[in-house]
């Protein structure tokens, strides 16, 4: 007797308790889109379990915080999981940081259709459809360790497809020695692929991304498993909106190109690609000096006026963050082969760029030698960890400014510009 196919979605890392984030000039058009863009894409799983008739959905940590959340995040979640109850779709719950089990307010009983895990010990379940047991669920909520221990995922089973579900961080190699056909993992923001056959391995990310450190597409895997236990698992995506980085680069800003029109045309690929979704872009101008007109604080402030005009509304919103200046990759020859200051100081640059030392600090240097801006001395001296390479183009970037006679306003307060690449 043939066996029976099963389907199931694979989703997590809600975290309905945390805003969008990296927003500037918060559009008033876009406010209530933005805040409730965590909760639709949410609801978008449960709708999509519900419309693909799926058989379970295995949810892999991080929802929401009871507290953070207050009552209107359990009582969310309450409603989608009655909604499933209705079609008999059974819910898995590992359990991740934020969505400790413990948090979970006593008061509020979960419906019998959701099987939240243990953080103490693996616990199994098994998806029976008509009495026959057709898949082992594996699963166990974070007990606050970093890294999941897949040596406790072990079991005997009668030839049903095997999940191990858990929430941390994973390695591959430790996953594929235990007997598990798929690994649906929680955890890291990005969805991803550890291992792409049998046995599969996949973190389902986010269904929202929050900020330019999450870009791109996000949402859930729908997987369908034959009575062979062959796996065909496809993307669905849930975001309303989507966090994007452009660059223009100098070649693209070369003598003669016009740089809004440039943005234009990224703008215009951008809407094919991502369709319905809105998007919020942060773009990035590499420094032409020797065309410095194309690129000034006031062509700067203007462009961001235009693109927020132009894209920033309708149906399917480009919603302009900020233009960012960055360090340009080589400066002038001309200016290097000087014999002046400045052509001293370049080639003084590149010759330490070279050296690459890794004991640079010119914490001492900047406190008593340069009569720069506290702005550009929080700069040089920031006390988080960076590369050489980036304290050096930020030193030979304020050294070529203040040589030429501060013809550039790289950290003017009221502009949405200023950096260094990155």
């Amino acid at each position: 007797m043939a066996k029976e196919s099963i389907r199931f979605l694979h989703a997590g890392d809600f975290h309905l308790e945390r805003a969008m984030q990296d927003l500037t000039d918060l559009p008033e058009h876009l406010k209530a889109s933005l805040a409730d863009a965590p909760w639709k894409a949410a609801e978008s799983v449960f709708e999509a379990a519900i419309v693909e008739n799926v058989d379970f959905i295995l949810l892999t940590g991080d929802l929401l915080n009871p507290i953070s959340c207050g009552a209107a995040g359990p009582a969310f979640l309450m409603e989608q999981f009655e909604r499933l109850a209705q079609r008999k779709i059974d819910v898995y719950w590992a359990g991740g940081t934020v969505d400790d089990p413990d948090r979970w307010p006593d008061a509020v009983l979960l419906p019998d259709n959701v099987h939240l895990f243990s953080k103490k010990q693996v616990e199994a379940f098994v998806f029976r459809r008509n009495g026959f047991p057709l898949a082992t669920i594996l699963g166990r909520s974070s007990d606050g360790r970093e890294s999941i221990r897949a040596a406790e995922f072990q079991v005997d089973t009668d030839d049903t497809y095997v999940i191990a579900m858990a929430h941390g961080q994973a390695d591959r190699d430790a996953l594929m020695a235990e007997r598990i056909d798929y690994w649906a993992l929680g955890g890291p923001h990005a969805r991803q692929v550890l291992h792409g056959e049998a046995p599969h391995m996949r973190v389902s990310g986010t269904t929202q991304g929050r900020g330019f450190a999450e870009e791109g597409e996000h949402g859930y895997w729908m997987i369908e498993v034959d009575g062979n236990h062959d796996a065909q698992i496809t993307t669905g995506d849930c975001d309303p909106f989507r966090y994007i980085t452009q660059t223009l680069d100098v070649e693209d800003l070369a003598l003669g190109r016009d740089m809004r029109e440039l943005m234009s045309k990224r703008i215009a690929r951008l809407q094919t690609e991502h369709g319905t979704h809105h998007l919020i872009v942060r773009w990035r101008v590499e420094l032409n000096l020797e065309h410095m007109n194309m690129v000034s604080p006031a062509a700067i402030d203007e462009t961001l006026v235009w693109l927020r005009r132009e894209y920033g509304h309708g149906a399917c919103s480009v919603w302009s963050t900020e233009i960012e200046l960055l360090s340009p990759k080589a400066y002038p020859q001309k200016w290097q082969e000087e014999d002046t200051i400045l052509g001293d100081f370049l080639r003084t640059a590149e010759e330490t760029r070279k050296a690459a030392s890794r004991n640079l600090n010119l914490k001492p240097i900047v406190e008593s030698e340069t009569p720069g801006t506290p702005a550009w001395h929080a700069m040089l001296v920031n006390e988080d960890p960076v590369s050489t390479t980036t304290a050096l183009d930020r030193a030979t970037l304020l050294g070529v400014d203040m040589l030429r006679g501060h013809k550039l306003d790289l950290l003017a307060p009221v502009r949405r510009f200023g950096g260094t690449r990155g």
